[in-house]
C-alpha cells in the first residue's frame, strides 16, 4: 500500500519535469517497474491494466525494424 502510493508521488512529480516522456502508459509502466514494482502494480499506478500493457509490449518487442520481407521479395515488386 505504501509502496503503491509513493510510485504514484514518484510517477507524478517526474511526469511534471518531463510531459513528453511520460505521456503514454508504457513509459509510464517502465518508469515504475525500474522503481522495483511488480508489473501488475506499476500498471494499475500507470492507470491501466497488466494485461493491457503485457500486450503494449509484444507490440513493442516484435515492431521490428520497419523492415518487410526479403531483398528478394523487394526486387520483384520493382
Amino acid at each position: 500500500m505504501i509502496g503503491r502510493a509513493l510510485s504514484r508521488l514518484a510517477l507524478s512529480k517526474a511526469a511534471e519535469s518531463d510531459r513528453d516522456k511520460f505521456r503514454d502508459v508504457l513509459a509510464r509502466v517502465d518508469f515504475l517497474e525500474a522503481l522495483g514494482l511488480p508489473a501488475k502494480d506499476a500498471a494499475e499506478a500507470a492507470g491501466s491494466t497488466a494485461a493491457s500493457v503485457s500486450e503494449l509490449k509484444r507490440q513493442r518487442r516484435n515492431k521490428g525494424n520497419g523492415k518487410k520481407g526479403s531483398k528478394k521479395s523487394a526486387a520483384r515488386r520493382r
